[in-house]
């Protein structure tokens, strides 16, 4: 008797820009049948061995839609729905999430603090990125203590092109050969602004770029919408003739990020709130020393990885992480991450220990 393949259903939104889902997926799809359509899920359709939820606001479009709806609370038909879609896939399926962050980056009021626990409240193994995460989830819901909880690495991003030499990504850039290059990866907040300019003085001497793309240029608070927009357009010209301060220049598709990656003599992380962050693994897959705040699970991480950390709001804690991040560049630290990002977080072994855990997960049940 042939054994059927175990069917994985992914219940999220399509997040084309994210590229762990995506891989995670096809990952699984050596193992099993992975189908990712959050209508499966809302719809209550099919029959599936593991439902696999990453962000709880994106169960739906129409959860979605409400991050972007500040003063609107969820309606009362969204809350059912989805509880009675938890309800029925825990009597069917086994409930697995992957703990990316602790709430939404755009809304984290009542409303979706709420939406978390309930999704988590359905889960039977919660996945973290490292320890901070579970200490911080039981600290956060210690009634919901019959969750098993694993470490599970964030997968390398070796799925991406990197087709350039350091001086090829460099003349690419149009950036000298002998400049310091600090590269600051992603949409940057207002808030951590003065955060890498810190960092980028930090850098000793003068000959030094700071390449953040994501860097975006505000509209003023002007009534008088032309003024405001031909203002706007004179501060992003001015912006882009900048040629140490290379910003504003728009979302990096994935075939060209090895540019930046490999123009860059660091990564530097401005994230100082967040749970986890992606560019820790990405700095890492391109043989780049990572810098961080000290806190939360990308502290941890980076600490584990033998990186540079810095104390958040102290500014002799973070020139001594840059001076600390010259130093390991010399001493090719940055192999060592490259080494530890294709060895031991390789898609292969990541995707491995998930399905070690599924399987195990569906065992117990049937024991």
């Amino acid at each position: 008797m042939v054994q059927k393949p175990l069917k994985i259903l992914f219940a999220n939104i399509p997040t084309p820009g994210n590229r762990f889902v995506l891989d995670l997926k096809e990952g699984l799809e050596q193992h099993a049948d992975v189908v990712w359509d959050h209508q499966e899920f809302w719809n209550m359709k099919n029959e599936y061995d593991i439902i696999h939820i990453h962000w709880p606001e994106y169960l739906s479009f129409e959860l979605e839609s409400y991050l972007y709806k500040p003063s609107e609370p969820i309606p009362n038909e969204i809350w059912e729905k989805t509880i009675n879609c938890l309800e029925y896939w825990s009597k069917k399926s086994k409930i697995i999430y992957s703990r990316h962050v602790q709430f939404p980056h755009v809304r984290h009021d009542d409303e979706f603090l709420k939406l978390y626990k309930i999704v988590a409240s359905y889960c039977d193994t919660i996945v973290h990125f490292a320890n901070y995460s579970i200490q911080q989830f039981k600290q956060w819901y210690p009634d919901l203590d019959n969750i098993k909880h694993i470490v599970i690495p964030h997968h390398n991003y070796a799925s991406l092109p990197n087709t350039s030499t350091k001086q090829q990504a460099r003349d690419h850039l149009n950036i000298d050969s002998g400049k310091r290059v600090m590269l600051v990866f992603g949409s940057i907040k207002e808030h951590e602004k003065p955060l890498i300019k810190a960092a980028f003085k930090a850098i000793p001497g003068k000959n030094k770029v700071l390449l953040a793309p994501g860097w975006k240029i505000p509209r003023r608070k002007i009534s008088y919408i032309r003024l405001r927009e031909w203002l706007w357009n004179f501060e992003v010209w001015i912006a882009k003739q900048n040629s140490k301060f290379r910003t504003n220049l728009g979302f990096v598709k994935e075939k060209d990020a090895h540019y930046y990656l490999n123009a860059a003599d660091f990564l530097f992380i401005p994230r100082t709130s967040e749970l986890n962050s992606g560019n820790i693994t990405l700095g890492c897959t391109f043989g780049l020393v990572v810098v961080g705040a000290d806190t939360t699970d990308i502290g941890e991480i980076l600490k584990e990885t033998g990186n540079p950390t810095f104390t958040v709001g102290d500014d002799v804690s973070l020139e001594k992480a840059i001076y600390k991040t010259y130093e390991l560049k010399e001493s090719k630290h940055g192999a060592q991450n490259k080494a530890l990002a294709f060895h031991e977080w390789s898609i292969e072994k990541v995707t491995k220990a998930y399905w070690d855990e599924m399987t195990l997960l569906l065992k117990n049940t049937l024991v």
